[in-house]
């Protein structure tokens, strides 16, 4: 097994309301010195949830995307608040985004973004047993939802608007949990 470098020291050089950016100097075993950078979130990560409206459906929203300057298709997602659970979260981010509340809502998967530069995770959810339960969100606009047939999942992979690559990771995660191809 191999032995974690020695962090020598941690320096924050840029703060923003979603994250620091620090730098990080390292000493590994071999006594190589190097510095890395990484971003380290306000909090404790964020949640996407898949719902299913239906046994043949999928649940998709669509909103503005300020890093590509365009609207996006993908599956509900928002941050974990300070003392939510992320099952709590999930619950919370479908109601707010589609108006809809989950009878049964099962994490399928953990996962990191780039963990070589970010300490940032995703918890990736699947909803079923819908019912109509709308809460008030943080969205600056109305969100527009749409239901995708869960036969066609590599249409929706090809579509252009629909590129965060958690919600193409999560198109993956629900086929094989529902034994789709």
């Amino acid at each position: 097994m191999s032995v974690l470098p020695q962090i020598l020291k941690t320096t924050v050089v840029a703060r923003s309301r979603l994250f620091n950016i620090e730098s990080v100097d390292l000493r590994f075993s071999n006594g190589n010195e190097v510095s890395f950078e990484r971003l380290v979130g306000q909090g404790t990560g964020s949640v996407l949830v898949v719902p299913l409206p239906a046994v043949d459906q999928l649940l998709l929203v669509r909103e503005y995307a300020v890093g590509l300057q365009r609207y996006e298709l993908g599956f509900v997602k928002g941050r974990i608040d300070a003392g939510e659970t992320p099952d709590q979260a999930a619950h919370r981010e479908l109601r707010e985004e589609t108006g809809f509340a989950a009878g049964v809502i099962e994490r399928l998967a953990r996962v990191s973004l780039t963990p070589a530069y970010s300490d940032y995770q995703t918890h990736v959810f699947i909803a079923r047993d819908l019912f109509e339960s709308p809460l008030d969100g943080d969205e600056p606009e109305a969100l527009e939802t749409a239901q995708w047939p869960l036969a066609d999942l590599c249409g929706l992979r090809a579509r252009e608007d629909f590129s965060d690559a958690r919600s193409l990771l999560a198109t993956y995660l629900v086929a094989e949990k529902l034994g789709q191809k």
